[in-house]
């Protein structure tokens, strides 16, 4: 499974990309005029996916541009990009990835976002890539994403699958996902704790303060740091822990029988 780790400033892609695997999600919302360093992290090999940024948008009263987004898109020369979606309107989701693909011959990833009606997950299952939205705010979502994987199984098993906003361990345990991004490595400096790997492949959440101590155990000397360098050193030590269990789940998925997910479902 690959982990995007979703990042908004520099600081942040230096810290995600300091060991690879080198991906980052990058929203066009906040790097629509950054162009040259998304240029620069392509140059590195570093593995970039671009959102579109419409819920941070929505969220912050702006609108995008469509026709600005695709001209940005083939200005950085990014490989995996998502269609410009429309929270709450399927239809003018996937208009305007039609629009994305006749106008300027761009290939986006459609999104589903689930709520949706059934029938707007089936109308994408031909995409070879498509990502699941939605997740971030919502809760009582797996008896939604077992109706959801069941279709995808039976009717399109071999599409990739891309989780927006989904590092929740059971959820990332429970499907086949090939990718996933998420903003959790940031829990930390944004919420005063962190989740990380812990005896082996499974999570702890500890307070900064635990944080602190245990990253002092490693070595660091976070005391004596001002803030830009131990959020810096936070995001950098956080970060690994869910690219390496994405790695895990990775390998775990090759053998992993998800059959319990094929079975009968009634929610639709």
């Amino acid at each position: 499974m690959k982990y995007y780790a979703a990042v908004v400033n520099e600081s942040e892609i230096e810290a995600s990309c300091l060991q690879p695997p080198k991906c980052i999600l990058a929203s066009y919302h906040y790097f629509k005029k950054k162009t040259e360093l998304i240029k620069s992290c392509l140059e590195k090999g570093y593995d970039v996916f671009i959102d579109s940024g419409a819920f941070s948008a929505e969220n912050s009263g702006k609108t995008i541009g469509i026709d600005d987004y695709c001209r940005y898109i083939i200005d950085t020369k990014v490989a995996t990009y998502a269609g410009l979606d429309v929270i709450g309107d399927a239809k003018k989701t996937m208009e305007n990835v039609e629009y994305m693909k006749s106008k300027y011959n761009l290939n986006p990833i459609p999104t589903f976002h689930l709520g949706g009606d059934i029938d707007d997950l089936r109308n994408v299952l031909h995409y070879p890539y498509i990502a699941l939205g939605g997740m971030v705010f919502s809760s009582g979502l797996e008896r939604y994403l077992d109706e959801v994987w069941n279709i995808i199984l039976k009717e399109s098993p071999k599409i990739r699958i891309h989780g927006f906003g989904c590092t929740n361990i059971e959820l990332m345990e429970r499907y086949p996902w090939y990718s996933v991004d998420s903003s959790s490595f940031k829990g930390c400096k944004r919420f005063g704790r962190q989740q990380i790997l812990w005896n082996g492949f499974e999570f702890t959440t500890m307070k900064e303060d635990e944080y602190i101590e245990h990253l002092k155990k490693l070595g660091y000397d976070i005391e004596n740091m001002d803030n830009k360098q131990k959020w810096f050193i936070y995001d950098y030590y956080s970060v690994q822990s869910y690219k390496l269990y994405g790695e895990h789940l990775k390998e775990v998925n090759k053998i992993k029988d998800f059959s319990y997910l094929t079975a009968q479902h009634k929610m639709f």
